[in-house]
């Protein structure tokens, strides 16, 4: 049972915030909590109990004895102000997160660049139906329970732990999962070595770690001090979990899993993109390393429906192309997403692309620039600022000025109106459009699928 009876989340309409909000009213504290937007998850908390609202209150700040906030959120902000000189505690999202696993016996925490929430929920979903005893923390919607949490008992905590400013370190994992670890967030980290030496301190503060095979070799962690703790998943020969037998049809992937040598069971997905061999992989393998049955979380795995805006179907639009939405903003990311929708289509892939903050734009320009090699036509959005000013990188347009100088062609469009106008009037039936961005672009694709009268 947490200590803190009364709790005020600033930021609470943000994806993980709000799941930490949901699963501390379910350890029995009294929840409340501010954004800056209005948002279908914060009405969804209200729907649950929770007062929350938009703008600042600190008449509801001055109730609580616990203050929890974003790292969205400035100093200046008028209830945190308000809540440091009225002496009340307070905690940043990383350590609430951190005081919230140690309410469970184990905590498994799955990081890396790309993957954690799929990864995340696709283990939730396992061990919910393995009658498992879990909390589970997942930064996007599942599918299946049309939440971003599950509270099922205390035995285990399950987390994607974030690299960004760091947040991972506050965690002390039972089990710590690394899926790979490309060259991210270059607000926190200035070099691939700063964010190398990040993970690294990660898999030294967990217990058991499971890390893909690759990112073993890139972060030096295949010594003779971590033999007995450090297992590797990944598709070469001297992987401890090995995927095997690979097939596809029209981009759902299905293999074998074999452990040391010894098969124990096969996974057919019904989510699309050879990128979840490597997320149900990491998964069969927890529940493996748990000593639970891996065949029968291997038939949970496939179940699996994905998480919302991870390759989601939205519909047709006007023009009859069909609209894929994806959370991809960074290259490997796009990369993998058109890889698989090339699988699934001879039509032609027309992606939409909302660059996600302007010092990744300038940081992985060169890999944007060539991450959309099997579309047919692209087009360029403003840059999504997130926390961020234009000073400190590069907009959307200097990244269509520098595909073009390669002599590819990309469109740069300054709004969501101008590409609605164009997707409805230059794409026909055996189109698909892709829409890319970890930013408001959804309500793009969202929009491209409404039903008109």
């Amino acid at each position: 049972m947490l200590e803190f009876k009364k709790i005020h989340f600033i930021g609470i309409g943000g994806i993980s915030m709000s799941a930490l909000a949901m699963l501390a009213s379910q350890s029995g504290a009294w929840v409340s909590g501010s954004d800056r937007n209005d948002s279908p998850i914060l009405r969804n908390l209200a729907k649950n109990g929770l007062k929350v609202y938009v703008g600042a209150d600190n008449s509801a700040v001055a109730k609580s004895d616990l203050v929890v906030y974003s790292s969205a959120v400035g100093d200046n902000d008028t209830e945190l102000k308000f809540a440091r000189t009225n002496r009340i505690r307070c905690m940043e999202r990383k350590a609430f997160l951190a005081l919230m696993s140690k309410e469970c016996k184990d905590c498994i925490a799955i990081a890396g660049s790309h993957g954690k929430s799929t990864a995340t929920a696709m283990l939730c979903y396992a061990f919910k139906n393995l009658n498992i005893r879990f909390k589970g923390h997942v930064g996007g919607i599942m599918m299946s329970e049309k939440s971003n949490y599950i509270d099922t008992g205390n035995d285990y905590f399950v987390t994607e732990a974030c690299e960004y400013k760091r947040s991972f370190l506050a965690l002390d994992p039972t089990v710590g999962v690394i899926l790979n670890c490309d060259y991210d967030h270059p607000d926190t980290y200035p070099s691939k070595e700063d964010m190398y030496e990040a993970f690294r301190q990660f898999a030294n503060q967990s217990g058991t770690v499971l890390v893909e095979e690759n990112a073993a070799q890139t972060l030096g962690l295949l010594s003779q001090e971590n033999v007995g703790r450090l297992y590797t998943f990944g598709m070469g020969e001297k992987a401890d979990f090995r995927a095997v037998n690979i097939t596809q049809n029209g981009g759902r992937f299905s293999f074998g899993v074999v452990f040391r040598g010894q098969k124990i069971a096969h996974i057919s997905l019904k989510v699309y993109g050879k990128h979840n061999v490597m997320n149900a992989l990491a998964t069969v393998a927890v529940c493996r390393l748990l000593w639970r049955n891996a065949a029968e979380a291997a038939r949970y795995i496939e179940e699996f429906e994905g998480v919302e805006r991870r390759f989601c179907y939205m519909g047709r639009c006007l023009g009859g192309a069909r609209i894929i939405a994806d959370y991809a903003h960074h290259p490997s990311e796009i990369s993998a997403s058109v890889d698989t929708l090339r699988l699934m289509t001879k039509g032609r892939i027309v992606a939409i692309f909302e660059p996600h903050t302007y010092s990744r734009t300038k940081a992985l320009l060169d890999e944007f620039a060539h991450c959309f090699f099997w579309t047919d036509e692209l087009i360029i959005l403003p840059a999504y600022s997130a926390r961020e000013n234009k000073e400190e990188g590069l907009d959307g347009i200097d990244l269509a000025c520098y595909i073009n100088q390669g002599g590819e062609c990309a469109l740069y469009m300054d709004s969501y109106e101008k590409a609605y106008d164009y997707i409805v009037k230059h794409t026909s039936y055996d189109d698909v459009v892709l829409v890319l961005g970890a930013g408001s672009v959804y309500s793009l694709a969202e929009k491209l699928t409404e039903k008109k009268e």
